[in-house]
């Protein structure tokens, strides 16, 4: 009987939980959670079973996790003893989680990001070996860990955290949780006062957010673009990017976001130095901190207060504003605004020319400063004595009784196998080093047999080129010794000109095609490649840079081409002009060599 009403309860229960999300007027809204919070509570006095005593437990704690943090947190210790109890660890992540949120909601920086860390790990584990999926939940809460280590200065491993939640994301096209990281990632760059990367990503989370019509979100990304355009003194832009938050803020009922919109906007028109609307939106950010109990906005609204009246120069009123809120902001670990309230406080001392106590407060925000820039060391040493703490709880866990030695064969073999995985890779790589020195070395020889080629033959071409200018001026010789038989009035035979001819028509032309014919096949692209840098060449041109190409002397190309050394020297000079080395001391023949 007993078993069945606990069936009755939780099946209601997990009805009014349905009801709770899919939408109903706000009075309805309300009825039905504090239905569903009952309906818990008689669960919980109910339940024998261990196992549905902690999931109630959980449950409960998480619904009033907003409502009631003293109850909440006074059920996840219930919760957390009986989860390690019966070695439950999907129930003890979540009340790990749970607490984490309960601590940081309560300013317990450090306690939260503890639970967070060990809860992620529990997730990390049931992911691997569970179908279930728990991605979501580790990318939350890579987020949660990243935004606490922002909080305590450790942007380093904020950073860390940040991207592999953005990984994750990323990996699930999961665009809010997108958003989210980038949320975070743009208040790190901020505060190491890069304000263009920070933009970046305050921008592009602004972008995510009004795509999927987050209206929180988007009234968020708007507070956070203006306050880096706030520390560019960029004061209109801050101004329009803050009361567009508010506006958002204001028409969705979000109190403690709309008061951090009154205290940004009261912060621009301090720097304005319209100091009564600064006053006026300071004192609203302040109200609604104290209704809310808001320690944090407390704070930084004692900070503004201090600020306003240091602006003024009632400098004792400033100065018992700023000693109301340092000692608290110290006891949260709010350290961005204990650096700024100790940074104003020795201004405020050095002002009136007290420089003892001015060179106090300034030493003491010159080290808190830099200790945010340089805590990664002791941070890390935190952080590894953490991990190793779950590691070895993680251990003690998966080596329990439970674990037999057929386990510690399965793992002996694998590790075998994976040494012999190494192996076979190794090896693999191994042959194809040795594949790629031999092809390498073929290359080498390939290439080393073609150059020799191509200096032979250009050897070849040279010792034709001046074979031809030989062979020509042997017909030039005999072409004049013709002609003077011809200028012989004695001589009369017409045969003697048809021979003249014929050696001019063969010296001029057969020779040239000839020699073209062999210089391109040592040389397929020269004229190409000449012609595209130089188009303008006419073909004379192109025929005398073949010559100097080969490195001929301007007594050889003129036996060559029948041209007389002054018209070649002419045509030289031209050329030289037209490839743009006229007024230069480069070698033709090494310019033409190039193409």
């Amino acid at each position: 009987m007993r078993f069945r009403n606990e069936g009755k309860f939780i099946r209601r229960l997990l009805i009014i939980l349905v009801l709770i999300f899919i939408g109903f007027p706000a009075g309805l809204l309300l009825k039905a959670q504090t239905e569903a919070l009952d309906s818990l509570n008689r669960a919980l006095i109910l339940s024998f079973d261990k196992g549905q005593k902690l999931l109630i437990l959980n449950r409960l704690a998480y619904e009033l996790r907003e409502k009631d943090l003293q109850k909440s947190k006074a059920l996840l210790e219930e919760a957390l003893d009986l989860a390690r109890k019966s070695e439950n660890r999907e129930e003890l992540a979540f009340a790990l989680s749970t607490k984490g949120f309960v601590l940081n909601s309560s300013y317990e920086f450090s306690p939260a990001l503890n639970n967070y860390l060990e809860a992620l790990n529990i997730y990390i584990e049931l992911d691997k070996n569970n179908k279930k999926d728990y991605k979501p939940t580790i990318g939350f809460l890579y987020y949660q860990i990243g935004s606490l280590y922002k909080t305590l200065g450790n942007y380093q491993k904020a950073i860390e955290y940040c991207l592999s939640g953005l990984k994750m994301y990323e990996a699930s096209d999961d665009k809010s949780g997108v958003a989210l990281i980038y949320r975070v990632m743009g208040s790190i760059y901020k505060y190491k006062e890069d304000y263009e990367k920070s933009l970046f990503y305050y921008f592009s989370g602004l972008k995510i957010n009004e795509e999927i019509k987050n209206l929180p979100g988007v009234a968020n990304s708007f507070n956070n673009i203006g306050i880096v355009y706030l520390l560019m003194k960029d004061f209109d832009k801050a101004l329009n990017y803050y009361k567009k938050s508010l506006e958002i803020n204001i028409s969705i009922n979000i109190e403690n976001e709309a008061a951090i919109n009154y205290g940004n906007i009261g912060a621009v028109y301090l720097e304005m130095n319209q100091i009564d609307s600064a006053l006026y939106y300071f004192s609203k950010r302040f109200n609604i901190a104290q209704i809310l109990n808001d320690k944090k906005g407390i704070i930084i609204s004692l900070e503004s207060f201090g600020d306003y009246y240091y602006k003024k120069k009632e400098y004792l009123r400033a100065l018992d504003y700023y000693k109301r809120a340092l000692p608290q902001s110290r006891d949260l670990g709010i350290l961005e605004t204990t650096k700024n309230i100790l940074k104003s406080m020795s201004n405020l001392y050095e002002e009136n020319s007290d420089y003892v106590k001015g060179l106090v407060f300034y030493k003491s925000y010159i080290s808190l400063r830099d200790s945010l820039l340089n805590r990664e060391a002791v941070q890390k040493i935190e952080q590894m004595e953490m991990e190793y703490s779950l590691e070895k709880e993680r251990n003690n866990h998966l080596f329990s009784e439970q674990k037999n030695r057929l386990y510690i064969m399965g793992g002996f073999v694998l590790l075998i196998l994976f040494i012999l995985f190494l192996f076979l890779i190794y090896m693999n790589q191994n042959l194809k080093l040795k594949r790629n020195n031999l092809e390498q070395k073929k290359l080498e020889i390939d290439k080393q047999q073609l150059q020799n080629e191509v200096y032979f033959k250009d050897k070849e071409l040279v010792s034709k080129a001046i074979s031809l200018a030989e062979k020509n001026e042997l017909m030039v010789d005999i072409t004049n010794r013709l002609k003077s038989i011809v200028l012989d009035p004695k001589v009369t035979n017409s045969k003697v000109k048809d021979i003249i001819e014929d050696l001019r028509f063969h010296s001029d032309t057969h020779l040239w095609d000839e020699f073209e014919y062999t210089f391109l096949q040592v040389h397929p692209d020269y004229y190409n490649s000449l012609g595209t840098h130089f188009p303008e060449l006419t073909p004379n041109e192109r025929r005398l840079s073949a010559f100097l190409r080969l490195n001929l002397s301007t007594k050889e190309i003129s036996n060559i081409t029948h041209q007389s050394l002054h018209s070649l020297t002419v045509a030289r000079t031209r050329l030289r002009k037209k490839l743009g080395i006229a007024h230069t001391t480069e070698n033709l023949a090494t310019f033409l060599s190039k193409f």
